[in-house]
């Protein structure tokens, strides 16, 4: 007979989020208190659900139970701590999060790696965005006033659709899709409205982007000594080093790999100094 975690399990996996969510709530409820599984598997299950301060509190739950001992098996939990930090704008703790699951995930050569990495630099970008929003909001306050209203209007929005969501009017789907277009919308007219305050005059009122190619896959941090490996992808020297010395795999794909297998990527060094050059603001990304 299964049990009301695996019927759970069962419906996440054919797609029925809400159903899943009321089952682990049930075995919560009835004998799994103790069990981080279930406290993971609902978070993830209310990520999907886009309830973003739940799946916290279970994410941080499960982290809890698992304890200092289960620190391995706490790596998923770690992760979707961070998915829920992220839209709610807690972008340090965020990423700290997202870090230390990575570490955790390249400790014990999870396939996970690549996931987790990807999401680590959409975290860091939306830090670093965040204070770019706020470096250019106070060198104009008519850019302030301006997003403001912008961000009110997309809370009112995004209020609206839960609304609907609620009455039942809105599916699941089409609550995710309604509110996925308006935060996209809202974004196009930021980024818009940036660039009509931008000032040829005065190169400190463009907003700042590193782009993604001179971020290393490890670290996340500017490359500067690039290398690239048997499989194509480029990291910081120092950092695949390290990583290869402990591991003595691809840090993404998880094969083999030795250090006489790297060569240095002369071209993206070469475009990275010249991005520095460029933008010495870059160093604090």
């Amino acid at each position: 007979m299964s049990s009301l975690r695996d019927l759970g399990n069962e419906h996440f996996k054919a797609g029925k989020y809400k159903e899943a969510e009321h089952l682990y709530t049930q075995a919560i409820a009835e004998h799994s208190r103790a069990d981080p599984k279930v406290f993971s598997n609902r978070s993830l299950t209310r990520i999907k659900l886009q309830d973003w301060a739940n799946a916290e509190s279970d994410a941080r739950k499960a982290i809890e139970l698992y304890g200092p001992k289960g620190k391995a098996a706490a790596m998923k939990s770690h992760y979707y701590l961070a998915q829920s930090l992220l839209p709610q704008r807690h972008t340090a703790e965020a990423l700290v999060q997202a870090k230390y699951a990575y570490s955790l995930c390249l400790e014990s050569r999870d396939s996970s790696a690549e996931l987790i990495s990807q999401f680590i630099l959409r975290a860091k970008q939306a830090a670093w965005q965040a204070r770019e929003s706020t470096r250019l909001r106070e060198m104009n306050e008519t850019l302030a006033l301006v997003e403001d209203l912008l961000e009110q209007q997309l809370r009112r929005d995004l209020a609206a659709v839960e609304e609907r969501f609620r009455s039942g009017e809105l599916g699941e789907t089409g609550r995710n899709e309604e509110r996925d277009e308006l935060e996209q919308e809202a974004k196009q007219r930021r980024e818009n409205i940036r660039r009509a305050f931008e000032d040829p005059d005065k190169p400190d009122t463009a907003e700042r982007v590193v782009p993604d190619w001179l971020i290393d896959p490890i670290t996340f941090e500017i490359m500067h000594d690039p290398v690239i490996t048997t499989t194509g992808v480029s990291f910081e020297r120092v950092g695949l080093l390290k990583h290869i010395k402990a591991a003595g795999c691809d840090p993404i794909t998880r094969l083999p790999l030795s250090i006489d297998q790297l060569v240095p990527n002369v071209g993206l060094k070469n475009a990275a100094s010249e991005f520095l050059d460029k933008n010495g603001w870059a160093v604090d990304w």
